[in-house]
Formats: structure tokens, C-alpha cells, sequence
């Protein structure tokens, strides 16, 4: 992969407003790449897309899925559990949501790709954002610059997103017609991503609804309701279920009971994602993958924060400390133990449930900015990439992202 200095539109905040995104959420800090004053774009082959990111893509997501079965099925289940700091009172949950094979929509990995080598850096299989812009905004950007032949009308996209998207609530119909979609109301890039899956689904002929996560409610039997008083039988959350799990264990204290976990257990409510994808979003998914699959090409070297022969030997080296359960780079650490003057923290909330250590795989760089791959899963396919940029080493909510085009 290479990157290449660009002219930003001219109309781009318009084509923004178009795309149905406030210029404003993308500008002010800059968080699309045309907002900086010196743009740049990704630049991949088709030999690239195809032998290595598709390939690595596809590999990686049959591995998460064996990793899921060996945490849901082998002897070893409840230290996986454990070791994944997933309360006991969601285990049978999803041991119950994977075995019957509940419905994913999508997910993501985050790559660092860079001289023809590509490392797996993480999992984001629960709550994964900027789908919207690696859909429509890059897509609108790619065919932008071919009307102002900036790039060759050849040039292609890996980004077969919004089309993948629409054929997976497609398939669903079979099993529902009508979908909540749950987003928090303080954040105006959920809220986004969760309208545009809700158009996604409208699209797809499903009668899809949006709400906001407070305003679900329960009846008598414990059901989840909306406004309305309708039951909510099928559920989108872009809520982290282990922010649920927390929530339920507070719950708990002040009535005796958990609300979700019963819920996720019980056919009264299915939830996209589902609560296998508890097991996917855990940060200490990353040991147990490396130890299924030890020095396997695309992976890092991983262990737990423990005292651990492995562990003490990442120790020795540069390795990147990471909380089990975090966002946005929050509460992750670089350190070099020949040089801990050096060491990069990003503050952040996280860790109270341990942390993992990785081997240290430096990210590509153009000028200032460290570059993550986030590559998509859609229904189980790989379906294109978003590029994300961070001045630090650590990629957080600062992240600027930049859009790709494949040349022919």
C-alpha cells in the first residue's frame, strides 16, 4: 500500500450534507481527510486487495470463528470464560446464541499493513464504527474524482459494503420482518451509522425502526418494549455488551435480578449482534487465538498480563499493553523496555478487568500520521476496507479517516 498527496473537492462539506453526514461532525476537529490542508488518499493493486487483504481477511474470520467454538465447546470453556471476564450469568447465553447460530451482520478487523506484511492488531466484532463512511463517503469520494478525472476512470474501490449490507437484512427476512435499531442518544456518529443500517434495512423490505437506547422499556413478562408498547423481538444495538453486563450486574444490587442476561438467554428478544459476539469483542480473544494458532502469519505474538512464561518474555521486548475491554485506543500503552523514557500512553478509563500484552508491529506512515487498515466483514464475506489516521501510534477517537482507491 502506498499514499499519495491529493486536492481536497472543492464541494466536499456539500457532497457530505448529500451523503446524509453533517460537514460539521467531519470538520470541526478534522475527522475527514479532505478537512486537513495537506489531504492524502490510500493508494492499493488488485493484487493487494485480492491476494493479501481479501485472503488474510477471510482466513482470519474462519480462525475467530473456531476460537468462538473452542471457547463455547472444549474443555477449556470456563477458564476462556474467565479469562475473557465474561460474567458467569452470560455464559449459557452464549453458549445458547452460538449454538443455534444466532444472526451477525458485520464486523471488523484492524490491520497493520505495510511492505506486503499484514498483522492482525485487533478485533472489533460488537460495536465497530466508521462503517458509514468506508461505505457511502469514500465511495462518493472514489466516483468524485473520476468525473474530475483526478484518478483514472479505471480506478476501483475495495467497498462492496452497502451492497452486502442490504442482501444480509435481505436473507434475514427469512427469519424476521421487523427490526429495532438502538443507538445512545448523546452521539451524533452512532446515531448516524445506526439511520444509515435502519435505511439499509428499509431498503432490504424490512419494517426497520429506530429508537434510542433509553427508551426501551420492559412489560410484565420482561420483555423489551419500545414507545409504543410494541415488543421488541429483534434488537441493533450499537451498545457494547459488556457496558450490558455491567449494567446488569448494577441492577442486580439494587433489585435481585439481572434484566439482559435472562433476556439473551430466552427467545423473547434476538440481538444484533448477538451475545456470541461477546467473545469477539474482548481484547483477550487475541491470547487464545495465538495459542490456537501459534505463529500463525497474520498474527502477534499475544499473552495475558499475567506472570505467565509468555508474558515475561514480551516483557523483554517492545509490546503494546491493551485493556481487555476498551474503546478508541483508551487506557493502551508502547513499551520499550530498553527505553522507558519513550514509552507512549493513551489516557483513557479502561483496564479495571486486566490487560493483554502484544508484540509491537509498527503501523505504515505517511508524513505525521500512523495508519490503521480496518478491514469489514459483511455476513460472514469480506467486503472492503477503511483507512484510519492518528498523528500517535495509538489509533483514538482523533482518528482521521482516509479513503482508498485501487489502481489498474
Amino acid at each position: 500500500m502506498k499514499f499519495e498527496k491529493m486536492k481536497a473537492r472543492t464541494n466536499w462539506r456539500e457532497r457530505a450534507d448529500e451523503a446524509g453526514y453533517l460537514a460539521a461532525v467531519l470538520d470541526n476537529p478534522p475527522y475527514w481527510v479532505e478537512a486537513l490542508d495537506e489531504p492524502f488518499c490510500g493508494v492499493l493493486t488488485m493484487e493487494e486487495v485480492e491476494d493479501t487483504i481479501e485472503a488474510a481477511t477471510s482466513e482470519l474470520y474462519e480462525m475467530s470463528l473456531q476460537a468462538v467454538d473452542f471457547v463455547v465447546n472444549s474443555d477449556s470453556s470456563e477458564r476462556c470464560f474467565d479469562a475473557l471476564k465474561i460474567a458467569p450469568e452470560y455464559r449459557y447465553a452464549i453458549r445458547k446464541s452460538w449454538r443455534r447460530r444466532d444472526l451477525s451482520i458485520y464486523g471488523r478487523f484492524d490491520f497493520a499493513y505495510s511492505n506486503g506484511e499484514l498483522k492482525l492488531l485487533e478485533l472489533n466484532f460488537d460495536t465497530p464504527t466508521s462503517l458509514y463512511e468506508a461505505s457511502i463517503m469514500q465511495w462518493f469520494w472514489l466516483e468524485d474524482l473520476k468525473v474530475q478525472k483526478t484518478i483514472p476512470l479505471s480506478s476501483d474501490q475495495f467497498n462492496s459494503l452497502h451492497e452486502r449490507l442490504i442482501e444480509s437484512f435481505k436473507r434475514a427476512r427469512n427469519e424476521f420482518k421487523t427490526i429495532h435499531l438502538a443507538s445512545v442518544d448523546d452521539s451524533a456518529e452512532d446515531e448516524d451509522t445506526v439511520k444509515y443500517l435502519q435505511s439499509c434495512a428499509i431498503q432490504a423490505g424490512l419494517d426497520a425502526r429506530f429508537i434510542y437506547m433509553n427508551d426501551i422499556g420492559f412489560d410484565s413478562m420482561g420483555r423489551l418494549i419500545d414507545l409504543d408498547g410494541s415488543i421488541i423481538t429483534q434488537l441493533f444495538k450499537l451498545y457494547p455488551w459488556e457496558q450490558l453486563m455491567y449494567e446488569d450486574a448494577e441492577v442486580k444490587k439494587q433489585f435481585g435480578r439481572e434484566i439482559f442476561s435472562p433476556l439473551a438467554e430466552s427467545s423473547y428478544t434476538r440481538f444484533i449482534e448477538p451475545t456470541w459476539k461477546m467473545i469477539l469483542s474482548n481484547k483477550a480473544i487475541l491470547p487464545i487465538l495465538w495459542q490456537l494458532f501459534p505463529g500463525h502469519k497474520y498474527l502477534l505474538e499475544t499473552a495475558y498480563d499475567d506472570e505467565s512464561t509468555d508474558a515475561h518474555w514480551l516483557r523483554q521486548t517492545r509490546h503494546v499493553k491493551k485493556p481487555i475491554f476498551g474503546r478508541e485506543g483508551g487506557s493502551v500503552s508502547i513499551i520499550d523496555p530498553q527505553k522507558p523514557q519513550e514509552t507512549v500512553e493513551k489516557e483513557g478509563v479502561y483496564g479495571a478487568e486486566g490487560f493483554i500484552l502484544q508484540a509491537m508491529h509498527e503501523l505504515p506512515k505517511y508524513n505525521d500520521y500512523h495508519l490503521v487498515m480496518g478491514s469489514w466483514i459483511i455476513d460472514g464475506q469480506p467486503a472492503g476496507i477503511g483507512l484510519r489516521a492518528d498523528q500517535s501510534p495509538i489509533t483514538g477517537n482523533t482518528a482521521i479517516f482516509v479513503p482508498h482507491y485501487i489502481k489498474n
